[in-house]
């Protein structure tokens, strides 16, 4: 009979011990899972420029004269950039609403002073700023040309044409090698003007 008692005492306490266990398993896995998590906020710098010129507008522009015109980038946000430049030289005659355009080359129809020491014209049509232009309200690159003005010679064609110079800038931050994922998709120019252009800019990024 004494026999008979112990293993049933000892039936009932096993259950027992078995909600323990399985409750102290419970209790360590909630304990593994609890974390931490932390909101940090940071102020994201402002990236923006300004093409800002000198030039009053003349009522006809002669070929062989030159115009004042004086171009050049402003940093109005509030992290250092590098910048480049595109020119769009347009030269049209309207017709009613026809529409002819006429040649406008940089460099031949179209002459412009441009500044060789600090911009460098890369193989993709874009004057690139070889310094870092740093933020802040009078930082302002040198300029990229002061005088504009058309090739002599031109056909007759030309003196009723309208003449026209788009100015688009872009932008980038300083971090290294941002420039080469945002304009060169993240290529390494290997030879002309854009490797040199690589190699001024590199040496200058954050």
């Amino acid at each position: 009979m004494k026999k008979k008692k112990k293993i049933i005492h000892f039936f009932l306490i096993l259950p027992v011990l078995i909600v323990c266990l399985v409750i102290g398993s419970a209790v360590a896995y909630a304990a593994m899972m609890v974390s931490d998590e932390k909101a940090n906020l940071f102020q994201i710098g402002n990236l923006q420029t300004k093409v800002e010129e000198v030039f009053t507008e003349p009522a006809t522009i002669l070929p062989d004269t030159s115009v004042e015109k004086k171009v050049t980038v402003a940093n109005i946000g509030t992290v250092d950039q590098f910048v480049r430049v595109m020119l769009h030289p347009e030269i049209r005659i309207e017709n009613g609403e026809s529409i002819r355009l006429l040649p406008s080359k940089i460099g031949e129809e179209v002459l412009l002073d441009l500044n060789s020491t600090d911009w460098k014209l890369g193989e993709d049509g874009y004057y690139y700023y070889l310094k870092k232009l740093k933020s802040g309200k009078s930082s302002v690159t040198e300029n990229l040309f002061t005088q504009v003005k058309l090739k002599s010679g031109l056909g007759q064609e030309y003196h009723k044409a309208t003449f026209s110079l788009l100015i688009k800038v872009e932008a980038i931050n300083c971090v290294k090698y941002a420039y080469r994922d945002a304009w060169w998709q993240g290529v390494i120019p290997n030879n002309g003007e854009l490797q040199e252009v690589d190699k001024q800019l590199s040496e200058k990024a954050d």
